[in-house]
């Protein structure tokens, strides 16, 4: 049976980042830029009822009620952001696939929009469907109330996170197989799973590991400037102000794109381990 290290593949996004700062740099541009457009599509497709719904505080409430009206009125709309953040999701994911097993294809940053991407969003829009039907039986049970309910409810999220793990490497592997692979990903796990469950909670902890620094050195610097207060107009900033300013800024971009890279990467050295794929 093929062996892989879980600590070697979890540390993969540790190793792209450092070899490739200016790419990450990009791939936080790129995606900032996605986010944006996802939200101004998403506030004209729902319209002016979705602002006086934000407005009137509900959604802070936890109001399950307008929730369920509002998502139930703008369905078509809810699923077209949705759909639009798998694509964003599912290029960035393609670039790093790109970064870690063919190095050698080019692009902007790696990142292109071709049919590896258009792949690579079908699976990912797969496995979203499959882990919310797992979650909404597992929110079903859970009504039921009783020790019925609870092991029910435990028995489903064992499940899930067991199926998780087996189709852990469909995304790679659909990826650099150019075809739709996530029975094969079922095949390569079998015999691994405590191995990539493994590397997947170290991954984990490293992101938060670089999370907690990231958070603590932005702490720092607006402590520094004379707290949130200081950088709260950016039209009347002192020297210290800005640099604390410019480093918050710096951290909301490369975070998101920090915990994608450090999730992500490691599912392809994870494949290449298997497979004994050549990396390039």
């Amino acid at each position: 049976m093929t062996k892989f290290s879980p600590s070697e593949s979890a540390l993969e996004g540790f190793r792209i980042t450092r070899e490739r700062p200016g790419t990450i740099l990009a791939w936080s541009l790129v995606y900032f830029l996605g986010i944006m457009v996802i939200a101004v599509i998403m506030v004209v497709a729902l319209g002016p009822d979705f602002i006086t719904f934000l407005k009137s505080g509900n959604q802070g409430a936890g109001d399950a009620a307008a929730y369920g009206a509002m998502f139930k009125q703008h369905l078509p709309a809810f699923l077209l952001v949705m759909v639009m953040a798998v694509v964003l999701t599912s290029i960035l994911m393609g670039g790093i696939y790109r970064l870690a097993l063919r190095p050698s294809e080019k692009g902007f940053a790696h990142l292109r929009l071709g049919p590896d991407e258009l792949r690579l969003t079908l699976v990912n829009l797969i496995l979203f469907s499959l882990g919310l039907a797992f979650l909404l039986v597992g929110l079903t049970a859970a009504t039921v109330g009783g020790p019925l309910g609870i092991l029910v409810s435990l028995g489903v999220t064992g499940g899930m996170i067991w199926a998780g793990v087996r189709l852990l490497l469909a995304t790679p592997m659909t990826f650099a197989e150019h075809r739709i692979a996530i029975t094969d990903s079922w095949r390569l796990t079998k015999g691994h799973f405590w191995s990539l469950f493994g590397m997947t909670i170290l991954a984990i902890i490293f992101y938060v590991m670089v999370w907690l620094l990231f958070s603590i050195i932005s702490a720092a610097t607006v402590a520094l400037a004379g707290g949130n207060e200081a950088i709260a107009n950016p039209g009347n900033l002192a020297p210290l102000a800005i640099v604390a300013f410019i480093a918050t800024l710096m951290v909301q971009l490369l975070l998101p794109i920090l915990q994608v890279v450090m999730i992500y990467s490691p599912l392809a050295e994870a494949y290449r381990e298997l497979t004994g794929a050549p990396r390039g």
